[in-house]
């Protein structure tokens, strides 16, 4: 199997997901009754009357990132650069992650209007858990065992290979992919550092609910780090095997790669989907509530981009949706690791 055909088996998947996504976003407002949309306790005449509008406008804007793909995909297609589809399809879950939170904020703050009075005020008393949370504490040893281990046999491996006969070997073409492998693991391991500490007040009302939904959520999002890092690994171990293989046994390990790999997606989608319901169901229990406003969010956060040192979060929420704080520590260190991919992505592009 050659890689365009590859990439458009991947594209042709990515479809079917996404199509699945949208009807689970489609049916999100109304996850806890038709008293709420998303978060929101909304009157009892809201969906026959201006919340119909709120939510079909809610629906239409699922439809954005298509807008942009179609003509996208066609041109690859048309131009006959297929391997580009993969490109598309990072670009594009960025961007439906995106257009979703903006969608949801926008949503609930058109839907605020027409809330029960009594339900939109905040709460008066509050809890914030001492109890600190450390990233070993969601560690699996023997996974990191295996895949350290892994990663530096593959790294020996290619250092002989180039050693053996370094004229005959591009130095870029040996080492580029597994640094930039590696160089995911780090932001892997920083986006699992930030999950794990990062800290939300709770409501008394019902706190050891909600500390049990927000604490199942997060377990999840960190073994979907740990999958992405494992996934990682195995094509760090995978490289210096594709390096020494004839080109007849390279097309059957690509065969086979791509054989597993397709396997593990569909296996791991189906996987993904039934905890997405879990969690669901773990979060429609749980009444949301509106916390006070300690920093005043509402005043600092104007814009998408702010910097404001006097408010320590990467989030600041606004009348008007979320900014990101440039005054963060975080944001620092996302902006240089984003400039060093880059950077790596210029230096070492990754081949085939």
């Amino acid at each position: 199997m050659s890689i365009d055909q590859s990439a458009v088996i991947i594209y042709v998947l990515f479809w079917i997901v996404r199509i699945n996504g949208c009807f689970r976003r489609g049916r999100q407002p109304l996850l806890r009754g038709k008293e709420w949309f998303f978060n929101v306790h909304v009157q009892p005449d809201f969906y026959t009357g201006d919340g119909r509008k709120i939510l079909h406008r809610y629906w239409m804007r699922m439809f954005i990132p298509f807008a942009l793909d179609i003509p996208l995909a066609i041109t690859i297609f048309h131009i006959g650069r297929l391997g580009l589809l993969q490109w598309l399809i990072v670009g594009l879950c960025a961007l439906i992650h995106l257009n979703h939170l903006y969608s949801v904020e926008l949503a609930e703050r058109q839907a605020r209007r027409f809330a029960v009075p009594e339900a939109d005020q905040p709460v008066t008393s509050m809890a914030l858990s001492l109890t600190p949370r450390r990233l070993r504490d969601y560690t699996n040893p023997y996974l990191e065992w295996v895949m350290a281990l892994s990663s530096v046999v593959a790294l020996a491996w290619l250092v002989r290979y180039y050693l053996a006969t370094p004229e005959h070997h591009n130095l870029r073409l040996v080492f580029g992919t597994p640094l930039v492998m590696l160089y995911l693991q780090a932001g892997y391991l920083f986006l699992k550092r930030a999950l794990v500490a990062w800290r939300t007040p709770t409501p008394r009302v019902q706190a050891a609910e909600h500390m049990e939904a927000r604490e199942e959520a997060r377990k999840y999002y960190l073994k979907v780090c740990d999958w992405h890092r494992a996934a990682v690994a195995a094509a760090i171990v995978f490289w210096p095997i594709a390096l020494n293989a004839s080109p007849a046994g390279l097309d059957r390990l690509r065969n086979i790669w791509f054989a597993i790999w397709l396997t593990v997606t569909v296996v791991g989608g189906v996987l993904v989907e039934i905890k997405r319901r879990q969690l669901a169901a773990m979060a429609a229990r749980v009444r949301p509530v509106t916390l006070p406003d300690f920093l005043h969010q509402s005043d600092l956060a104007r814009s998408p981009v702010c910097y404001q040192p006097s408010a320590p979060l990467l989030l600041l929420k606004g009348a008007h949706g979320y900014s990101l704080n440039l005054a963060n520590g975080l944001a620092h260190l996302g902006a240089v690791y984003l400039a060093g991919l880059i950077v790596l992505f210029a230096l070492f592009p990754l081949a085939h």
